[in-house]
């Protein structure tokens, strides 16, 4: 088999598959081989000139976590050498927030959860007092509020302790935790949706998670899942689901799994074996196009182009087009969930600053830059906003 390059490799992928029904056999393994060489090559090298290329906290979470679903707990030097890469990650973050809880994380909190649950289904001990910056920003929920409800965060924080509470690792702060788990899960259930989801479509998978994984089951948790679920495979009809870091969130749910399943995970549990997609041979045509504007309003001069692209084609199509025809530059930077907008005509997103995609006038995109399909006729607009 070829040798996967690091931009396929997204440990999130093989997780989800391993807490599906599903598996795919012979690739399945290929793929762990290379994430093993990709991430301990990166991460247990000394060279520190290349910074960039070494994986960020939420990488390397991800990477213990798809161990674990392989059965594997970390050991040795070099898996020694990871959790304490982990750890000083979640002590670098825990400086970050500060003392008084004045700061904030330099990644996210959601990425802050995450790690501490990579630690925890493995068993590996976090100091109390890295728990509880995460505690304290549940209990005083403005923390976690940038703009708008944050339910995969909640969900990353709530199962994070779910993994706590199970493991008790952290037995002085047990009676915290457990409140803290239920904060959680009441804010996720207030934001259910008329049509059935948690906060948006794409949040909906890791609130599952948690609530499936709830130690306390309740009538009204259980019909929010049943409608959350409705809702899901509604949106698997209309091919919502393309981004490969959502379906990983997914596939757990639909086999009644969670990431906390993780602690004791069961290997020799029967999977499907997935089977080549095939493609029905179409006859060649010519594509057709649609017409998209894309706005800059952040900048002086403003930008406003209009572009022509074929059917079907992304958000960042339409970007490399613009680029190609006119003055608009752009600038991305490569994460688990594809690539995301670092910088517009030049200007780069500051501390605390992103760049909010929106359909016109006002309307966020849930969906980044190479999952966003525009419609023919519709504007675009890049807006460098605060949170």
């Amino acid at each position: 088999m070829d040798r996967l390059s690091p931009e396929q490799l997204n440990p999130s992928i093989y997780v989800g598959l391993r807490l599906s029904s599903l598996q795919a056999g012979a690739k399945e393994a290929h793929y762990l081989h290379s994430l093993k060489l990709s991430y301990q090559q990166s991460l247990l090298s000394n060279d520190n000139s290349d910074s960039e290329a070494k994986p960020s906290m939420g990488q390397l979470a991800l990477y213990l976590l798809a161990l674990r679903a392989n059965c594997e707990f970390v050991g040795g030097r070099k898996g020694d050498r990871l959790v304490s890469q982990l750890k000083r990650f979640l002590e670098d973050e825990k400086g970050a927030i500060g003392h008084n809880h004045q700061g904030h994380p330099h990644t996210s909190y959601y990425q802050y959860g995450l790690g501490i649950l990579a630690l925890c289904v493995h068993q590996k001990r976090v100091h109390g007092s890295v728990v509880g910056k995460l505690l304290y920003a549940v209990e005083h929920e403005q923390h976690l509020q940038q703009g708008h409800f944050p339910v995969d965060t909640l969900a990353m924080a709530g199962l994070a302790f779910s993994c706590l509470k199970l493991s008790n690792l952290n037995p002085s702060q047990r009676n915290r935790i457990t409140v803290a788990l239920g904060r959680v899960q009441e804010k996720i259930l207030k934001a259910q949706t008329l049509e059935g989801h948690f906060g948006n479509v794409y949040s909906t998978p890791l609130a599952l998670q948690l609530l499936m994984a709830s130690l306390r089951p309740t009538v009204e948790l259980g019909t929010a899942c049943l409608k959350a679920k409705a809702a899901l495979l509604a949106s698997l009809q209309h091919k919502a689901f393309q981004n490969p870091l959502m379906i990983s969130q997914l596939l757990p749910i639909l086999n009644q799994k969670s990431y906390v399943d993780l602690i004791s995970p069961d290997c020799e549990a029967p999977r499907v074996l997935l089977e080549p997609a095939t493609e029905t041979p179409s006859q060649t045509q010519v594509p057709e196009f649609i017409h998209v504007t894309l706005k800059v309003s952040s900048i002086f001069p403003s930008y406003r182009h209009s572009v022509s692209v074929p059917v079907s084609s992304s958000l960042e199509d339409v970007l490399k087009k613009a680029q190609e025809h006119s003055r608009f530059r752009y600038g991305t930077q490569a994460s688990l969930s594809g690539p995301y907008l670092t910088s517009v005509m030049g200007k780069k997103a500051g501390e605390r600053e992103f760049w909010q995609l929106l359909r016109a006038p006002d309307t966020p995109l849930l969906q980044g830059i190479a999952d966003y399909r525009p419609r023919d006729g519709e504007a675009i607009e890049l807006r460098l906003v605060g949170w």
